[in-house]
């Protein structure tokens, strides 16, 4: 399903295609990517988002070493409405289907359920 999201920059979802008892949630969506050589779960698509945000912990994974952060600091208001320094910048290369992206994240060390967040940079980028 997901080559075929950039073809047709939309994502659907069809009541036959989910088990009654998940008709009516409402949770987050969370996607796999490539980036670089790894493959990453647990990716968070906000729209309402207005940054692309990268836990420090994800980057270390990634292999990722302090020094390759640009200095961008900027203070973020978390979900539950804590504030927060971003540490600064850092662009990753990410595949969707057959298309990769460069994709500029603002790195937090802050714990967080989520892998990598894309919010509205990534959507609109992506064209979806």
């Amino acid at each position: 399903m997901v080559g075929q999201v950039l073809e047709i920059h939309k994502i659907t979802f069809y009541e036959d295609e989910l088990p009654p008892e998940w008709l009516g949630h409402n949770k987050e969506l969370h996607i796999i990517m490539q980036c670089e050589y790894y493959f990453i779960t647990r990716i968070l698509i906000d729209g309402g988002s207005s940054l692309n945000i990268c836990p420090l912990v994800t980057l270390k994974k990634l292999g990722k070493r302090l020094h390759e952060i640009k200095d961008g600091k900027i203070n973020v208001k978390a979900f539950n409405g804590s504030q927060w320094s971003t540490i600064g910048d850092i662009s990753l290369c990410m595949q969707m289907g057959l298309t990769w992206f460069e994709v500029d994240f603002q790195v937090i060390d802050v714990p967080a359920s989520y892998n990598l967040l894309l919010g509205r940079p990534w959507i609109h980028d992506a064209g979806l």
